[in-house]
């Protein structure tokens, strides 16, 4: 009989940091969303890393730290993350940590945040959204929703298979 097991299984990953830094403006994913259980530990330090190397932007915001999600975009403290998503004029990777509360369907800002970051005219800007799995199926999967199928997923759920003993 096999203990069981309570960490984290090693999430399995789609990209690695260096891929997306590498690949995500040419391919123009503008936004990728991840799984919070199954990202990679370290996965946005490493990439936030690459990625200044490189000589791109990076901006952190974490939602669960406010009340609603219109006051996580407005406070004074993440001014620079809300001039981020207005600017398209140079490369930036914008993470959007813990944004469960843009899932509901009556989030007007989700709405307007839609727009910003997918009609621009250059592909400057590349968001990464890092929910829980059930915030993002109502985000990206639900044909009401604002951001429907507009997202590269960047985990992927594995499917449970039991030990053969």
């Amino acid at each position: 009989m096999s203990p069981q097991i309570n960490e984290r299984p090693f999430p399995p990953m789609t990209i690695t940091a260096k891929q997306l830094v590498e690949y995500a403006w040419d391919m123009n994913f503008l936004i990728m969303s991840a799984d919070s259980y199954l990202l990679k530990d370290g996965f946005i330090e490493e990439t936030s890393e690459v990625a200044r190397k490189v000589g791109v932007d990076v901006q952190y915001l974490d939602f669960s730290l406010y009340d609603n999600p219109v006051e996580a975009l407005t406070s004074l403290e993440n001014m620079s993350f809300l001039h981020a998503i207005e600017d398209g004029t140079r490369p930036r990777l914008l993470w959007f940590y813990n944004c469960d509360c843009l899932a509901p369907l009556s989030c007007s800002l989700t709405y307007s945040l839609r727009s910003l970051l997918t009609t621009r005219a250059t592909n400057n800007v590349q968001c990464v959204f890092i929910a829980k799995k059930e915030a993002l199926e109502l985000m990206f999967n639900n044909h009401s929703a604002a951001f429907y199928h507009s997202n590269f997923s960047i985990t992927q759920q594995v499917p449970f298979s039991p030990d053969s003993n």
